[in-house]
């Protein structure tokens, strides 16, 4: 009899490491996850700042999931808190590196990385193949990327720019739900702005689809791009709240949010050609679809 397949997650406690270890597991795959907090079964004691490990179940690792990073969107990125963003992807991303070499089967690594990588240009829709931007956003992703490159060297590495998540158990529906909810529904900014996004149901399938293909490479995990008015109006018409606020203006955004107000306001269009190409078919891939299994459940 086969052996079961054994997937590491870092990050798999969170938002897309829930559902991902679900999926796997439906699959036929063996999941263990990578915590600094190792209580529950299958979870692996790990502290990527002290360089600590439970050694316990890594020769039998097949395929390393890296998700780790902290929420980019929750506190104001104080330089304080960009070190930390910086340093919950990139430090980790390295020390998973250094623990490899505990992993004689592994054969497969998937590393998150983010679509807010390029430049910031309106008129352009961005490939893979584009330069990196040079805000605090892009420098993020290139230093996250160089250091998931280093896998390379040991197995077949792929790296996903993943886009805006849209998921009913939290993340940016939830923010974007909010106002929504409490009838305040408006664009956010000039609301012309284009999001990229990704339904997590179609997230998971990518990344498992990347693993059985033998993926290798850069790509856009993105399914559509729909302007901030379009998302905010289809939020409203299945919550069955009003949209006629006018919309938030950008200083005011600017002014409680800061920098960080970026997420929200940047205009940017990317492609999915490559995936595609690769075989790749999106279940979920026009707003209105993801929306609608979204709030059905």
């Amino acid at each position: 009899m086969e052996e079961l397949k054994t997937v590491l997650i870092a990050g798999g406690s969170g938002l897309i490491g829930k559902q991902l270890t679900k999926v796997f597991k439906e699959r036929g795959y063996r999941v263990y996850k990578l915590s600094r907090n190792a209580r529950k079964q299958g979870h692996v004691q790990w502290n990527p700042k002290t360089k600590q490990v439970d050694e316990k179940y890594l020769s039998r690792v097949n395929i390393l999931v890296n998700l780790a990073g902290a929420s980019i969107g929750d506190k104001n990125w104080s330089t304080k808190r960009k070190k930390e963003l910086i340093d919950s992807r990139v430090e980790s991303t390295e020390f998973l590196h250094e623990i490899a070499a505990k992993m004689p089967k592994l054969s497969y690594y998937v590393g998150a990385s983010g679509v807010n990588c390029y430049d910031l240009n309106v008129d352009k829709v961005f490939t893979e193949e584009d330069a990196y931007g040079s805000d605090f956003l892009s420098t993020l992703v290139k230093d996250w990327e160089q250091a998931s490159e280093r896998f390379s060297a040991i197995c077949p590495t792929l790296k996903l720019r993943i886009a805006m998540v849209l998921s009913n158990r939290g993340g940016s529906m939830n923010a974007m739900k909010r106002p929504v909810f409490f009838g305040l529904g408006s664009p956010i900014g000039p609301g012309t702005q284009y999001h990229p996004w990704i339904h997590i149901e179609d997230l998971c399938r990518m990344i498992l689809f990347g693993i059985e293909q033998n993926l290798d490479g850069t790509y856009n995990a993105v399914a559509h791009c729909d302007t901030n008015k379009t998302m905010m109006k289809g939020i409203a018409k299945y919550m069955n709240r009003p949209f006629f606020m006018p919309s938030v203006p950008s200083f005011i955004l600017t002014f409680f949010l800061g920098e960080r107000a970026s997420l929200v306001l940047s205009d940017l269009r990317v492609s999915n050609d490559k995936i595609k190409k690769a075989g790749f078919t999106f279940k979920y891939d026009q707003l209105n679809k993801a929306l609608k299994a979204l709030f059905s459940k």
